[in-house]
C-alpha cells in the first residue's frame, strides 16, 4: 500500500472552530443564563409591588381609623356643647367663679381652675411639615385632585421623609394627651366638688344654681377639648392618607420595572431559541423540526388563551 492510499484512508482531523464559531455555539447558553436572570429579577419586583399595595392597605386602615376617631370626637363635642347650653339656661346663665375661690398653688390645679374658666385647653397644633413635597400632597390630598395627580405628587417623597412626620405627628399627640390627662382630672374633681350640696347649705337655691354653672362650665372644657383633639386626629388621618399615596407609588414603580425585566426575558428567550434553531439547522439536526413544531404550538395554544379564553 502506497503512503498516498494510506493517507487517503486516515480520518480527516477536526478543522478548528473560528471565534464566531465558538461565539455561536455559546449564545444559546448565555442568553438563557440571562433570561433567567431577568425572570428572577421580574418576580423579585412584582412581590415588592405586592408588599407596597399591602402597605398601603394598610394605611389606609389607619387613616380611616384617625378619621373615625375625629367624628367620633366631633359627635362627642357637639354633645356635651348642648348639655352645656342646657345647664347654663338652667342656672339663670350665672358664671361660675372659680379662680376667684380658690388659692391653690398647685400648677396643675391652678391650670384646671383656669380651663373651666374658659382660659384652655391652649391651642393645640401637629408639627410643620418642612418638607414642600409632603405639604403640596397634603394640599392636593384635601383639594381632592386626581388620583394620577396625586400618585406623581407621592413619587417624589420618599419613605423615610413620610415615615418621619407621622412618627413626629404621632409622638406630638401622645405627648399632648399625657399633658393635658393631668389637667383635665384636676379639673373633673373640682367640678366634681363644686357640684356637692350639702344638707346645711344656708340657701339651697344659690348652691343649686352654683352647681349647675359648675357642671356647665366642665361639659364647655369637654366640648373645647374634644374639638382641638378632633383637628389632632384629622391631621394625623391626611398624614397616613399622604403615605398610603406614597406606598401606591413606590408599588406602581415596582410593577412597571417587573414589567420591563418581562419583556427583557422575553427577548433573551427568543434570541436563545432562535440561536439554538439556528445551530440545529446547521448542523441539520432532527431537533430542528421538533423544536420548530413546538413552537408553532406554543404560539398558538398562547395566542387561543388570550384570544378567546
Amino acid at each position: 500500500m502506497t503512503d498516498s492510499a494510506a493517507n487517503d484512508s486516515a480520518p480527516h482531523a477536526a478543522e478548528p472552530q473560528s471565534l464566531l464559531d465558538r461565539f455561536g455555539a455559546a449564545l444559546p447558553v448565555a442568553l438563557t443564563a440571562i433570561a433567567t436572570a431577568f425572570a428572577g429579577l421580574s418576580t423579585s419586583e412584582l412581590q415588592q409591588a405586592m408588599f407596597w399595595r399591602s402597605a398601603a392597605a394598610q394605611d389606609q386602615s389607619q387613616a380611616a381609623n384617625q378619621w373615625s376617631l375625629a367624628g367620633f370626637k366631633r359627635d362627642r363635642s357637639l354633645i356635651v356643647q348642648t348639655t352645656a347650653a342646657q345647664l347654663r339656661a338652667a342656672s339663670g346663665y350665672t358664671p361660675p367663679s372659680f379662680l376667684a375661690s380658690d388659692t391653690t398653688t398647685d400648677p396643675n390645679v391652678r391650670a384646671a381652675l383656669e380651663w373651666l374658666a374658659g382660659k384652655g385647653p391652649p391651642s393645640a397644633k401637629l408639627p410643620e411639615i418642612k418638607d414642600d413635597n409632603v405639604k403640596g400632597l397634603l394640599q392636593a390630598i384635601q383639594d381632592r385632585e386626581a388620583e394620577a395627580d396625586l400618585l406623581k405628587r407621592a413619587a417624589r417623597i420618599s419613605q423615610a421623609t413620610i415615615n418621619s412626620a407621622i412618627d413626629d405627628a404621632e409622638k406630638a399627640n401622645k405627648q399632648i394627651d399625657n399633658e393635658w390627662t393631668v389637667i383635665l382630672r384636676e379639673a373633673a374633681r373640682v367640678v366634681d366638688e363644686r357640684t356637692r350640696i350639702t344638707p346645711d347649705a344656708h340657701d339651697r337655691a344659690t348652691a343649686v344654681i352654683g352647681a349647675t354653672a359648675a357642671q356647665a362650665a366642665g361639659f364647655d372644657l369637654e366640648n373645647r377639648r374634644y374639638r382641638l383633639e378632633a383637628n389632632l386626629n384629622f391631621g394625623i388621618g391626611y398624614l397616613y392618607e399622604a403615605r398610603v399615596k406614597v406606598s401606591t407609588a413606590e408599588s406602581d414603580r415596582h410593577r412597571e420595572r417587573s414589567k420591563t425585566f418581562f419583556y427583557a426575558m422575553l427577548a433573551g428567550q427568543v434570541g436563545a431559541t432562535i440561536s439554538s434553531l439556528a445551530l440545529a439547522r446547521k448542523h441539520r439536526s432532527a431537533l430542528w423540526l421538533l423544536a420548530g413544531v413546538s413552537g408553532v404550538v406554543a404560539v398558538a395554544i398562547g395566542v387561543y388563551v388570550y384570544v378567546g379564553m
